[in-house]
């Protein structure tokens, strides 16, 4: 009992002298350290919220979808390949765009399709484009050859199929093409022919250099801001380039063709499209931009007193 008295005593002492026990010292420390997730600011928490969306989000598969802010995968790897030739003519970054526009369609280079045709997934004659194929063949450079004082462009070409492609050696001749980019003063002339000795036509365009490509590369900028209009692009060599070749060769092989609306002649889509009402034709033209051009080619006959 003596020494319970003491102890009680002591502490009795030390809190009148404005000494408190150690035990309580650490009890505060702990108190004023601890912070619950209820005290964080709305503002704040919300924000957090908004960042861990926004990193969540999927970067579209395509071209056509791309931003300046969000790009496919195969071309962020294609660029990060050319990051220190920064100052290549803007003919050439055209041709690397145009050649991932032949990834999406469901062509690839011969030589690096020697080297990885056992890594690259079959792609069946009423499709043509494969993510995975497309990645993979985005991680290796492209083969191109450097023509004419740094104006012209050269790629050999072959086209996919499904793993049940007969392989005698004419009709693989008539999977490969030629892809040929010309610098015309400040036009792009691109040709996709067939490799001889095929007498099979082969398809042309000609794109603005500067419409697509700035000339000035931006400061603390990924190579990829200087393109503009990819959707644009990529429906002018899809339309007029490759889906057409790639069709050519399917019929020559006797294949089916796409079986899907975008696959269409241009005269079936007047037909289908002059028994669609204004309404129709605006929420059809929201689709894409090849449906977008083909309802509005039917709104304007419509308007003309045409047939459309």
């Amino acid at each position: 009992m003596s020494e319970a008295k003491s102890e009680i005593e002591d502490i009795a002492s030390a809190s009148t002298s404005g000494e408190q026990p150690q035990q309580n010292d650490q009890q505060v420390v702990a108190t004023k350290n601890t912070k619950t997730p209820d005290l964080v600011p709305k503002k704040h928490r919300q924000r957090l919220t908004e960042e861990k969306k926004s990193s969540l989000e999927a970067n579209p598969l395509i071209l056509e979808h791309a931003s300046l802010e969000s790009v496919p995968q195969h071309l962020e790897k294609l660029m990060k390949q050319y990051q220190e030739n920064r100052k290549m003519p803007a003919a050439e970054w055209l041709t690397l765009l145009i050649y991932l526009l032949a990834l999406e369609c469901g062509f690839v280079e011969e030589e690096i399709y020697a080297q990885k045709r056992h890594l690259l997934q079959p792609v069946p004659s009423f499709s043509s484009f494969h993510a995975l194929n497309v990645r993979l063949l985005s991680e290796q450079p492209a083969k191109y050859e450097v023509l004419f004082n740094d104006t012209a462009y050269s790629m050999r070409l072959r086209t996919l199929l499904d793993k049940h492609a007969p392989g005698e050696a004419s009709l693989v001749a008539a999977l490969q093409s030629r892809l040929m980019a010309i610098t015309l003063g400040d036009q792009l002339m691109v040709t996709l022919s067939p490799a001889p000795p095929s007498k099979q036509p082969g398809y042309s365009i000609s794109l603005s250099i500067g419409r697509y490509v700035l000339s000035v590369q931006a400061k603390n900028k990924p190579i990829y801001h200087r393109f503009r209009k990819l959707d644009e692009l990529s429906f002018e060599l899809k339309q007029n380039v490759f889906q057409p070749m790639r069709s050519q060769q399917l019929m020559q092989m006797e294949h089916k063709l796409q079986p899907s609306l975008l696959g269409l002649p241009d005269e079936l889509y007047h037909e289908i499209f002059r028994y669609l009402n204004k309404s129709q034709l605006n929420v059809v033209a929201k689709v894409n931009r090849q449906l977008q051009f083909y309802s509005k080619e039917a709104e304007r006959k419509r308007l003309s007193g045409g047939r459309s």
